[in-house]
Order: C-alpha cells, then sequence, then structure tokens
C-alpha cells in the first residue's frame, strides 16, 4: 500500500509543505497521547477535560473490527485502551494488510511487498513508530547516479535532469509547439521537468495561500474534478496573467508520463498533487530496520509502551475468517457478523456486538452483504482501486552497485516500469554481498506480472531487466512476487481516485451511520499512506465513541 513516486527531479528548493490533515493535528495529538476519552471530553466542552486523561469509559462495549491491516489495529488498539472491548476478524494468517514484509531470502535479507517508506511529516505513523520503540534507518529515494532507460538507450538520472532540454529534444521532439517562443522564455522552460513544474505552480500556490480547513474545502471540490490528462489538454482555469503553458502537445504529454513512470494520469489533480503538497518524496524518509511489518506486528504485543498496559490485541484477533455478511438485529439492535473458515468453510460463530468498523478495501466490500446506505453502496462502486506488483529478485552479489551505487530508481518504459535499489549510503553492504532488486510496476504493468504464474512473473522480469544489468541472469538466485489485485485479502493496491470522486463519493464513506462504521485507506485524504489507514481507523474509533458516550448518558 504506497504509491509511486509522482517527480523524480532531485529539487533544490521546496515550498512549504502542506497536508490536509494538519488542520486537525490537535485532534489526533488528543487521543494519541492521552485517549479517546480525553478528547471526546474537550469535544463535549467539559470544564475540566484534563481529568479526562488516560481514563475509561464508563460504559464499555463489545466492537468488533473487521480486517487486521493498520486501520483496524489502530482503531482496536484505541478503544482498547479506553476499555472497550474489540473483537478482530482477519482472512489471512497475518497482521497488516498491505503492509507487508517479505523473508523469503536467505542471509536475513528482506524486502517490502506493500509499503517501503515513510515521510517524517505523517505524524501519525511516526507517533507509532516513535511509540513502539521501533528501530528505523534512512530510506535513499533519490539517487542521481539511477537510470532512466527510454527506448533502448540508457542514461543517468542526473544526465536527464542537468541536460532536460536537450533530452528532451532527442526522445519527443515537438513537446514544446504549442508554446509560443515569448511564454517559453518568459517561464524558463527548457524541458519538460521544466514545463511541468510551470504549468503545476499555479494549481499549487492556490492552496498554498489558503490551506486551512475552508481553503482545502474549495481546493478539493474544484481540482477533483479534473484529471491530470484533462488539466493538461486543456486551457481551462488558465485566466491569470503571464505565460500560457497549455494545452500540452500529446509529445509533452508522453515525456511527462514516460520519463517518470507515470502510467496512470487519469487520476484526479487532488490525488496527484497531494504527494507533492506534503513532500512525501522528498529525500528524508526511513524506514523501519527490520521490516514495514514491525510496525503493525507491535500493535499486538502486549502494551509495554502504550498508557493501558492491560491491553494485549493478539488475543482479540481471530484469523483465516473469511466476513460474509453484516446484519444489525432489528431488536437487539446488535451487529450480527457471519462468516466461516478460508480453508474449511466452516461457519465461524462470531458473538454479537455493540457496533462493527469495517476496514476491508473498498473492492472487497462491494462483495459483501452489509447493511449500507443508498447512497454509501453508490460510492462503492464509484471509488477506484488500482493495480499494483512487485517482482523481488534476489542476486548472489550486488552487481548493479559499482554503476548506480546504493539505493534509489531506476525508471523504463520497459514493463518492469521502475527498478528499486533497497539500500541506502553508509549501509556498509559491497557489491559482493547477497542483495534485493525489486521491479515495482503500476497499472496495466502491473496486471501484466500478476496474471502470470509466480515463477513464469519473475522470469520475464529477469528477462526484460537484462536490457538495463547484463548481469541480470549471472548473478540470480531466487524471486517472487506480490501482486494485490490477485491476494484475497487486498484484491487492489490502493484507492486511486478519478474526477468527481472525492465530491460524489468520500463524503458518504466518510459519514458514519451507527452501528456501522467504514474505515480504510481509500476512506481519508492519504489514500495510499499508512498515514490515511491510521487517520480512517482513528476517525472511526472516535466517532463510535462519541456515539456511545452520548447514547449511553441519554
Amino acid at each position: 500500500m504506497e504509491k509511486m513516486d509522482l517527480n523524480p527531479k532531485l529539487k533544490k528548493s521546496q515550498p512549504p509543505l502542506i497536508q490536509q490533515e494538519d488542520n486537525d493535528v490537535d485532534f489526533y495529538n488528543n487521543i494519541l497521547t492521552d485517549g479517546l476519552q480525553y478528547e471526546y471530553a474537550i469535544k463535549s466542552g467539559e470544564i475540566d477535560p484534563d481529568r479526562y486523561k488516560r481514563t475509561k469509559t464508563k460504559y464499555p462495549k463489545n466492537v468488533i473490527i473487521i480486517g487486521a491491516g493498520m486501520s483496524g489495529l489502530v482503531a482496536a488498539y484505541e478503544l482498547e485502551q479506553v476499555g472497550h472491548q474489540t473483537t478482530v476478524i482477519e482472512l489471512s494468517g497475518r497482521v497488516g494488510g498491505r503492509v507487508k514484509t517479505i523473508h523469503d531470502f536467505s542471509n536475513g535479507l528482506h524486502a517490502e511487498g506493500g509499503a517501503m517508506r515513510l515521510p517524517p511529516n505523517q505524524f501519525l505513523t511516526k507517533h507509532y513508530i516513535d511509540l513502539f520503540q521501533i528501530p528505523t534507518r534512512p530510506f535513499k529515494n533519490k539517487n542521481e547516479k539511477g537510470l532512466l532507460h527510454l527506448y533502448g538507450k540508457t542514461i543517468t538520472l542526473k544526465e536527464w535532469e542537468e541536460n532536460n532540454k536537450e533530452w528532451t529534444n532527442f526522445f519527443w521532439p515537438g513537446w514544446d509547439e504549442n508554446l509560443t517562443p515569448e511564454d517559453k522564455e518568459e517561464a524558463g522552460i527548457e524541458g519538460i521537468l521544466d514545463l511541468y513544474e510551470k504549468t503545476i505552480e499555479p494549481v499549487k500556490n492556490e492552496i498554498l495561500e489558503d490551506h486551512s480547513k475552508e481553503g482545502w474545502k474549495k481546493w478539493v471540490a474544484k481540482w477533483s474534478k479534473m484529471s491530470m490528462l484533462d488539466f493538461f489538454r486543456s486551457e481551462q482555469y488558465q485566466d491569470s496573467p503571464g505565460p500560457k503553458l497549455r494545452p500540452w502537445t500529446e509529445q509533452a504529454i508522453l515525456a511527462y508520463k514516460v520519463s517518470g513512470y507515470r502510467p496512470i494520469l487519469e487520476i484526479s489533480m487532488v490525488e496527484y498533487l497531494r504527494d507533492e503538497l506534503g513532500g512525501w518524496w522528498l529525500d528524508n524518509l526511513y524506514t523501519p530496520t527490520n521490516g514495514m511489518s514491525d510496525l503493525p506486528e507491535h500493535f499486538i504485543l502486549p502494551n509495554k509502551y502504550g498508557w493501558n498496559k492491560d491491553v494485549n490485541l493478539l488475543n482479540r484477533i481471530h484469523f483465516g475468517i473469511r466476513v460474509e455478511s453484516v446484519e444489525v438485529d432489528k431488536d437487539t439492535h446488535k451487529v450480527i457478523v457471519k462468516g466461516s473458515n478460508s480453508t474449511t468453510g466452516k461457519e465461524v460463530s462470531i458473538l454479537p456486538g455493540d457496533a462493527v468498523i469495517i476496514t476491508l478495501p473498498v473492492t472487497i466490500l462491494r462483495q459483501l452483504k452489509l447493511p449500507l446506505t443508498t447512497d454509501q453502496q453508490k460510492a462503492l462502486v464509484d471509488i477506484t482501486y488500482e493495480p499494483s506488483t512487485k517482482v523481488l529478485m534476489q542476486f548472489r552479489e550486488r552487481f548493479w552497485q559499482d554503476q548506480v551505487g546504493q539505493g534509489g530508481f531506476t525508471k523504463t518504459d520497459l514493463p518492469i516500469g521502475q527498478i528499486h535499489y533497497p539500500d541506502w549510503d553508509d549501509s556498509e553492504l559491497t557489491s559482493k554481498d547477497r542483495g534485493i532488486l525489486v521491479s515495482y510496476t503500476w497499472g496495466q504493468d502491473a496486471l501484466i506480472f500478476g496474471s502470470q504464474p509466480k515463477d513464469q512473473a519473475v522470469a520475464s522480469a529477469i528477462r526484460i531487466l537484462k536490457q538495463i544489468h547484463d548481469e541480470t541472469d549471472e548473478y540470480f538466485e531466487h524471486g517472487t512476487v506480490q501482486a494485490w489485485f490477485s491476494d484475497p485479502a487486498a484484491q487492489g493496491a490502493f484507492a486511486y481516485l478519478h474526477p468527481y470522486e472525492y465530491n460524489n463519493s468520500m463524503a458518504a464513506l466518510q459519514t458514519s451511520h451507527h452501528p456501522i462504521y467504514l474505515a480504510g485507506e481509500a476512506i481519508s485524504w492519504a489514500n495510499g499512506w499508512i498515514q490515511g489507514a491510521l487517520m480512517s481507523g482513528l476517525n472511526a474509533a472516535f466517532d463510535f465513541y462519541s456515539h456511545n458516550e452520548q447514547d449511553s448518558r441519554n
């Protein structure tokens, strides 16, 4: 669960970083530090809310949580801390959902099948990394020695950036035909990298000028109606004085799409630009030293680090259960979840709950019998999920290290998409040590590899990779594949919303109707990130907590 790097340019300067969730930092921090009860006391206007810090509810209930991904885990964890009892139901045999570290390699090597990098300003994720004292290391995202392999020619990313005018003209002649010489000179455009930055600058400036809650609301309402392709091809909203940089030629669009491996430009501009506005691809990223799965696995350990030491989620989880339906009893108003063992098919008895938090991907929600509103049912149909596949390959030696160094990516127009070198500066690993390369694909490319048997997909990746690194087949030892669309518990990588899906659908999914609460990375402002999953899980937990307190006191 993690989106692609949308802009590989090594920037010398960066505007202020903003995230929509920054407007609610106090809300989340109150829950994270002192519990749901404390934040509820503040929201309900208690005269002395401090006396509710780290206290339990007087009205404990039983909450069923479907899905042990990051949303389900954080909701269960914080509800348990304030005294509610949870039952967590998970289809697979592990926790973490689309956070999945693969250890199927020798010499203690591991690689990430899903999420793999963390921006430091995603404060919800950082809170739990720090709380659980999970060791971390740098994640090297940018590497100027990384390669750009296009149309059979290979250059370094440094060459691409430093000579962008020459290479853009070489690969895509005519990319600038829609630009007048005067506009081109005034905007300082020499190649496709400049054209993108200058074209998108006015859109980003709109939200930078007012990123209050109301500012975000207006910006999202406006720009989520248009895809990146729509934007590049149109002149709409280009009324301000200054150079006219749109519409782009089709060659310019192709240049931007292919040079940075951006196979999915049909997504909404809001979806696309959130990552850039938050600086989520800058080079101060980090990752857990022992793998991303270290984070979800800490949620189910005895609660050594949280304020309520009685919490132990491992005793609350039931693995291997396929949920088939959720019902609400008309007389008792209890939630009834029906499911079966995913292997034997034997029906599983799940005690009725006072509420349910469903954290499954939207692709799976559509297949279940659920008592949702008509608007919510419509929204489930409207949300777009994208495929992503990783082919993870172990080699006897890190033959690539002498050429590209440590860490970063190679981008290519070949079906393997982008190659990740999962290493970092000062790791002390040499070119003679065993290592792993990861082919990271999206869209159609992801379906190519995800549709093949794993051994064939690995063989295909090796064969294609040899066009970039000739030593590939000489040192290859072992490989595996993580294709999220064919993963039974995911059936998709993450939500990647198209135009109007924010305006038409997200509001319906974000609005809770007791006793049914929805959560998951799709129902957040950070789709495809752990931050979004945690945010939605905390929101659902607080919505239930608030309803229960109000209902019980009345």
